[in-house]
C-alpha cells in the first residue's frame, strides 16, 4: 500500500545558504529563543541537502563537510547557550555562525540540490535542545575525553550539533561528521570514503562515537549500519553510544542486524516529563492548572463524548497533545513550520472557521480549550453540509498552494485500489479516473486533510474546525492539491446518500462558482477512499492485537466496500467484504 508522498524539492545550494544568510543576519545580539532553534532547524536543512548533493555515492572528509561543521557547532552553541540564559554570549556565535555560512558560500558547490522536510521537527516533536541534555547525561556518565559525534542526515544534522556542543561545553573533544546511510530501508548502511574511514579509525581505542539521529524506525537499520561499520574498524562495541529520539532493546525492529546491535550499545535519549514534551516549562498557565497528555490518543476519553464511539488513531503518527482545563497544546512544528501553522490558525478563526491561536511555546500552538459537541457519524443535516460547504469555499479561496505531484497521486489510488481489490477493482478504478479528468488542473489548495466527523465541533458561536492547519504539508497524500479531495473527504467520512452528496456539491458550487466539480469528484472520491484503504490497512497491520487496530481493521473493511460501491464492483463471495 502507498500512503507516504514525496516532500522532496531541488533548489539552488547558493539561493538556499542566501536565505540561511539573511535569517541569521536578522536575529540581532539577544534573538528570542524560537528564533534559535529555527536557525538550528534551517542550517540542518541546508547542510543535509547540500552534503548529499556533493556527496552522491560516498561520503567521505572534505571541505565543504568541515565548513558547515563548523557553522554547526557555533549554532550548537547559540542554542546551548541561548538555552541557559547566557545572554551575554548570543552575539558573539551569532557573528561568527554568520561568518562561517558566508565562508561556505565561497566554496564551489553543486549546481542543485534536494531539500527534504525533517519530520521530528515538523511533525513528531523532536527537539535539538532535549538532544543536548542527552548529551550532558552522557558525558557525566561516560565523562569522555574525546568524542566522534555522527549526525546521521537529515534530522541527525541539526542533532548533531546541539550533542557536539554541549560536550564541547564539558571540555570534551569534539569531531563532528554527518554521513548519509544508504541502501533498502529495511538495510540502510553508510558508505564511506578513504580519507574518512582512515580519520574514524586514528581513534577507534581512543574516542567514543556517538550516533546522533530520531528513530529509531520500523527497521532501525541506519543506527546499526553506522554502528556496525564502525565496528568494523576497529572501535570496540563500548565505546559506540546511540543517541535517539526513544530506547528500545531491539527486539522488535524489522532489521537482523539492528535486532543485533541495538543491545550491544549504550543509549541516551530525551527524557521529556510528561505531560509536558518540551525541553522547558510551559509559558501559558494559568497558576497552577494541571496539564494532562492526551498524545497518542488519550484525548479521545476526555474530549469525546460519553458512548461516542472512539475513532482509530495511529499513535506514532500523532503530534504531541496537552491540556489544562482551559487551555490546549498541540505541537506545531520548530521554527519555520511553526510559524507556518500558527499563521494560517489565525487566518481560520479571523474567518469564525476554527479556534483562535494564544501563542506558539517552544513549537507547541496554544488556544483556548473550546467546549461543544463533536458532530456525529451520520448523514448531517442541510444547514450543518450548507456549512462544511461554506468552509471549504473559504479554504479554496484564500490558501492556494504550490501544486504537489498530481501524478503520482493517481498512481497511489491505482496500486492500493489493485492490491486490496485485485486487478477487476484496479481497472474500473482506472476508468473512473480516466472519465471524470482525474486529476486535472484546478487551482492547488492547502487543502484540510481532515474531514472526518470528529474534527467538527458544534460549539455556542457555530461550527468549528479542529485539526485544519497541517496536514496539506504532511509526509502523507495528498500534500496541496485540488479541494475536491476535503469534498470526496466529506462526503466519504460522513457516509453522504446520494441525495446529500448532490446537496452537498450545490452548496459548494453555489459559494465557489467551481462549475468543474460534478465532473471531478467522481474521481477525487476513489482516490480518497483508496488512500484511506491504504492508510488504514497498514495502520491495522502495524497496531494488531491493539484496539486501535481492531478499529483500523473495521475501517479499511469499510473502504473496501464503499470503493467497490463505488465503482460498481462485486466482492468476490468468498471474502465477504
Amino acid at each position: 500500500m502507498i500512503v507516504y508522498r514525496e516532500t522532496r524539492r531541488s533548489v539552488e545550494p547558493d539561493s538556499l545558504l542566501a536565505d540561511l544568510e539573511r535569517g541569521v543576519a536578522r536575529l540581532g545580539a539577544r534573538p528570542p529563543h524560537d528564533a534559535i532553534v529555527g536557525t538550528v532547524v534551517d542550517l540542518g536543512i541546508a547542510e543535509s541537502a547540500i552534503l548529499d548533493a556533493v556527496h552522491p555515492v560516498a561520503d567521505d572528509d572534505c571541505e565543504p563537510d568541515r565548513r558547515f561543521g563548523g557553522a554547526a557547532l557555533c549554532a550548537g552553541h547559540l542554542l546551548l547557550d541561548s538555552s541557559r540564559g547566557r545572554w551575554e554570549r548570543l552575539g558573539m556565535w551569532t557573528t561568527e555562525l554568520l561568518t562561517r555560512i558566508r565562508a561556505t558560500r565561497d566554496i564551489p558547490l553543486p549546481a542543485r540540490c534536494a531539500v527534504t522536510v525533517p519530520e521530528g521537527f515538523a511533525h513528531y516533536a523532536v527537539w535539538p535542545e532535549a538532544y543536548a541534555a542527552s548529551a550532558l547525561r552522557l558525558h557525566r556518565e561516560l565523562r569522555p575525553a574525546r568524542a566522534w559525534v555522527i549526525g546521521l542526515r537529515s534530522i541527525g544534522a541539526p542533532l548533531s550539533a546541539a550533542v557536539a556542543a554541549a560536550l564541547r561545553a564539558e571540555g570534551c573533544v569534539v569531531l563532528r561528521q554527518t554521513l548519509r546511510p544508504r541502501g533498502h530501508p529495511f538495510d540502510r548502511r553508510p558508505v564511506l570514503g578513504a580519507r574518512l574511514m582512515s580519520r574514524l579509525r586514528e581513534d577507534a581505542r581512543d574516542a567514543f562515537y556517538l550516533i546522533v539521529d530520531e528513530g529509531p524506525g520500523l527497521s532501525g537499520s541506519s543506527f546499526a549500519g553506522v554502528a556496525a561499520a564502525l565496528c568494523g574498524l576497529g572501535v570496540p562495541e563500548e565505546r559506540v553510544v546511540m543517541l535517539p529520539s526513544w530506547l528500545t532493546e531491539g527486539r522488535d525492529l524489522k532489521s537482523g542486524l539492528a535486532r543485533r546491535h541495538w543491545s550491544r550499545h549504550r543509549q541516551f535519549a530525551p527524557a521529556h516529563q510528561s505531560p509536558w514534551p518540551a525541553p522547558a516549562p510551559p509559558a501559558h498557565l494559568d497558576g497552577d492548572e494541571r496539564l494532562m497528555d492526551l498524545s497518542a490518543g488519550r484525548w479521545r476519553a476526555r474530549l469525546l463524548g460519553a458512548g461516542t464511539p472512539w475513532p482509530a488513531v495511529h499513535p506514532q503518527h500523532e503530534r504531541r497533545k496537552a491540556a489544562t482545563r482551559t487551555r490546549w497544546f498541540a505541537f506545531a512544528g520548530l521554527g519555520r513550520f511553526g510559524a507556518r501553522t500558527i499563521e494560517l490558525q489565525a487566518a481560520l478563526a479571523d474567518a469564525g472557521l476554527a479556534p483562535r491561536p494564544l501563542a506558539l511555546d517552544q513549537g507547541m500552538l496554544v488556544r483556548e480549550l473550546v467546549e461543544g459537541t463533536p458532530l456525529p457519524a451520520t448523514d448531517p443535516d442541510g444547514p450543518t453540509l450548507e456549512k462544511i460547504a461554506g468552509y471549504l469555499c473559504h479554504r479554496a479561496r484564500h490558501y492556494q498552494a504550490a501544486c504537489d505531484d498530481r501524478a503520482a497521486l493517481a498512481e497511489m489510488a491505482l496500486s492500493n485500489a489493485g492490491e486490496a481489490g485485485g486487478g477487476e477493482l484496479a481497472h474500473a478504478a482506472g476508468e473512473r479516473l480516466r472519465s471524470s479528468g482525474f486529476p486535472g488542473d484546478a487551482p492547488a489548495v492547502a487543502l484540510d486533510g481532515r474531514m472526518q466527523p470528529h474534527e467538527w465541533l458544534r460549539t455556542r458561536a457555530g461550527l468549528l474546525k479542529l485539526d485544519a492547519t497541517d496536514h496539506h504539508a504532511d509526509h502523507f497524500f495528498p500534500g496541496s492539491g485540488d479541494i475536491a479531495w476535503d469534498l470526496a473527504g466529506a462526503a466519504v467520512e460522513f457516509a453522504l446518500s446520494r441525495d446529500a452528496r448532490e446537496a452537498f456539491t450545490r452548496f459548494y458550487v453555489a459559494c465557489s462558482r467551481d462549475q468543474g466539480l460534478d465532473r471531478r469528484l467522481p474521481g477525487y472520491i476513489v482516490a480518497y477512499l483508496a488512500f484511506r484503504l491504504g492508510y488504514a490497512s497498514l495502520a491495522a497491520e502495524t497496531l494488531a492485537g491493539t484496539d486501535d487496530g481492531a478499529r483500523f481493521t473495521r475501517l479499511s473493511r469499510r473502504y473496501l466496500r464503499m470503493l467497490r460501491r463505488e465503482l460498481g464492483v462485486r466482492a468476490p463471495a468468498t471474502t465477504g467484504v
